[in-house]
């Protein structure tokens, strides 16, 4: 099996994908509630159960559909997988409550912190131009990235040397790398790029201080590599699921958005749903 193609949707047909999303979702859930983990309550008049709805979530980001218009495309088109779907407010509202257990989710996925670390930052626009000004979210900020100034967050994650982020936080979009620094104060091993020379613990490539005098850090060569690992998962986020066009009109349905993304990509890099299906033993 070739190491770049990681998607489940290069070996599985979209039945087949959607079957064994459904079976992993469920069985997670029902693990958890025997592990006396309290799952979200059930909404008023809320026919659809919670397992449907993540797995229809967890389907959507995995073909690249825009969530509002594949769900309210599902209805019609996966109306003999889904027969009670419900409004899609109502949907939102639902994932909006289990943001808490999207972000479980993906951690479990993670396997935890592992022997090495890599963290940095991504840009999480929500508005340009003009429109930042009329950004009302709370701690949004008005922030630079790649592509120029933004309005909205940015997103520090950390990722383990399997390539799975297993911590992360949700800072303002004018935020510094050592506004992060709680986030990997415990963690051993840490890989940075050269804004996380002020946190202490991480490591990163030498730097110039003022004056041009070379700061030497102990950086290796393999470090490089291996720090340029978290750019291609974000590359990954970007392209295939979504990170970019987030349109969010709550904080929470913010946060729920990313940790639904962390959730799908931990899924199609840890490889499971290939293992259920058969595909890689």
């Amino acid at each position: 099996m070739r190491q770049d193609r990681e998607h489940p949707l290069y070996y599985l047909d979209a039945e087949t994908l959607l079957v064994a999303t459904y079976v992993w979702v469920d069985d997670e859930l029902k693990a958890l509630q025997t592990q006396g983990f309290k799952l979200p309550p059930k909404q008023r008049h809320q026919k659809a159960t919670l397992a449907e709805l993540l797995t229809l979530a967890i389907f959507l980001l995995l073909q690249g559909q825009d969530l509002a218009k594949g769900y309210l495309a599902a209805k019609t088109t996966l109306k003999a997988y889904f027969p009670s779907l419900p409004h899609l407010s109502r949907f939102y509202r639902v994932l909006q409550k289990a943001q808490g257990l999207l972000a479980h989710l993906a951690i479990r996925l993670s396997g935890g912190q592992g022997l090495l670390q890599v963290v940095d930052l991504k840009p999480i626009p929500l508005a340009h131009g003009h429109r930042v000004h009329g950004l009302s979210l709370p701690e949004a900020a008005v922030g630079v990235g790649p592509l120029g100034a933004f309005g909205g967050y940015v997103l520090m994650p950390v990722m383990n040397e399997r390539g799975l982020f297993f911590r992360w936080a949700l800072l303002p979009g004018n935020a510094r790398e050592t506004w992060g620094r709680d986030l990997v104060a415990d963690l051993p091993a840490v890989l940075g790029d050269r804004g996380f020379r002020w946190v202490q613990g991480v490591k990163t490539p030498p730097y110039r201080a003022r004056g041009g005098r070379l700061v030497e850090t102990g950086w290796r060569g393999w470090m490089g590599k291996v720090r340029n690992w978290i750019e291609t998962r974000f590359s990954v986020m970007v392209r295939s699921l979504g990170l970019h066009r987030i349109e969010a009109r709550s904080y929470w349905g913010l946060v729920d958005r990313i940790n639904l993304i962390l959730v799908v990509h931990n899924l199609i890099r840890s490889r499971v749903l290939l293992r259920m299906a058969g595909v890689e033993l």
